[in-house]
Formats: C-alpha cells, sequence, structure tokens
C-alpha cells in the first residue's frame, strides 16, 4: 500500500476493507485458500516473479505440483534457483500467459532486474500509474513468449488445475480467456485485481468480478484497498 493523501483519505472512509487488506498484507493466506482445495493441488501461478511465493506454496501442500510461470529473464532466473530444491514438484516456465499464442512486447519496469522488475507487463503502463506510482518507471521493452493455458495443458498432459494463482499486472482476465475447458476443473483463482486503469486496456474490478460470476466463480476473499489488491474466487 503506497501511503499518499487518497489513500488516507480512503483509510479514514472504509475502515473495515483497510483493516482487511492490512491483515491479508495483499496476499491471501494458503491457510485460507487450502479450505477449497484437496491436500495435493495442481496449482498454475502465473507472474512468479522471484519465486517466494511459489516456495512458500510447495512448503504449504507438501504434496503439490506447481507450473510456475515468469517471462521476465532475471526474474525468472531467481524462480528457477529456488525452485531448484523442489524439482520434482515446482516446474518453471520462462512464459507470459494469454488468450491467444504467440510472441508480445513486456514492458519492463525498473532497469530489468529481479529487484525492480514487479510492475512489468504485457500491457504498456497508463498514465495513472505514473501518478500512483511515480517512482516506478518503464525503461524498455522485451520480446517474450505468449501461450495459452489451454495449449500449454494439452501440451504437457495436464489434465486439472485445481488453483489457479495470478499476479499479471492487468493481463490476468486474457490468460482466464486462453483456459478453455480446463477451467472447468478449476476449484480456486486468486487474482490481482484494479478498481484504477493502471496499465493500458486492462480491465476494472467489476469487469474481471462479471467474467468470474458467468464462469461459475464468486469472490469469497477480498484484499482490496483503493488501488486494487486481491481477491479470491471459488467455484
Amino acid at each position: 500500500m503506497r501511503i499518499n493523501c487518497r489513500s488516507i483519505a480512503f483509510a479514514v472512509t472504509h475502515p473495515l476493507a483497510t483493516l482487511r487488506y492490512l491483515r491479508m498484507r495483499d496476499c491471501i493466506p494458503e491457510s485460507t485458500i487450502a479450505r477449497f482445495l484437496p491436500a495435493d493441488p495442481v496449482i498454475l501461478e502465473a507472474g512468479a516473479h522471484n519465486g517466494v511465493n511459489t516456495v512458500e506454496m510447495a512448503e504449504f501442500w507438501p504434496g503439490a505440483q506447481i507450473h510456475a510461470f515468469e517471462p521476465v529473464p532475471a526474474a525468472f532466473t531467481e524462480l528457477k534457483a529456488r525452485a531448484s530444491h523442489y524439482s520434482e514438484r515446482i516446474h518453471c516456465y520462462p512464459l507470459g500467459l494469454g488468450s491467444a499464442k504467440g510472441t508480445m512486447d513486456m514492458h519492463i519496469s525498473g532497469d530489468g532486474s529481479a529487484g525492480s522488475c514487479q510492475s512489468s507487463s504485457l500491457l504498456p503502463p497508463a498514465d495513472e500509474h505514473h501518478a500512483e506510482y511515480s517512482f516506478v518507471e518503464f525503461g524498455k521493452t522485451i520480446t517474450v513468449d505468449v501461450r495459452t493455458i489451454d495449449d500449454w495443458a494439452d501440451h504437457n498432459g495436464i489434465k486439472r488445475i485445481d488453483f489457479m494463482r495470478l499476479d499479471m499486472q492487468g493481463y490476468e482476465l486474457e490468460a482466464l480467456k486462453g483456459a478453455g475447458s480446463i477451467l472447468d476443473t478449476t476449484s480456486v483463482v486468486q487474482l490481482e485485481v484494479s478498481n484504477i486503469q493502471l496499465y493500458q486496456g486492462a480491465p476494472l474490478y467489476p469487469e474481471v468480478a462479471h467474467w468470474m460470476v458467468h464462469h461459475g466463480f464468486r469472490p469469497v476473499v477480498k484484499a482490496v484497498f483503493r488501488v486494487g489488491g486481491n481477491v479470491l474466487f471459488v467455484r
């Protein structure tokens, strides 16, 4: 949560949402998610970044198979290194996910290092991003391979995905649109959502929620502050 005058005003007028957001620390606990999953879930994580959350999931669910996607090279290198200790259970892919197979420009934040690329997106940043996060610069673009979840699952013989954790800087819904029929096997989806259009063309939370409800999910946990946060959807 970035502290500024608008955030302070929101906290004063929305105390319950603020407390929930602070309690969740912008990340819904595995213990909450586990209520809706089998003991040995198949997990897809997109926007895995440096693998910190990936390893946390592997340790929480020792019977899980985790498929982690991260297209930014420096972050993928750190993800791969962390995941090496769980090589039989964490599978890493230097790919983006979207609604169509091909290549796309990835807009890189910072200098591209794992410590500064957290805001990188397949969508270009909007003016609101600079207004909210003036300290974040986007210095370059790189071309990355993009796959659909459906195509990737078919190629790798994946028959079910119990839990999807998508943190893709505005591109989450496009990834879900490419899931095809395997989405029918999914019980839980955690999405990063936004109330402000930080990236050009990114859907805001009401549109995302409408799509999810239409596809059989309901929001059960909302850890959302003024700009955005995470929502847990359960079938």
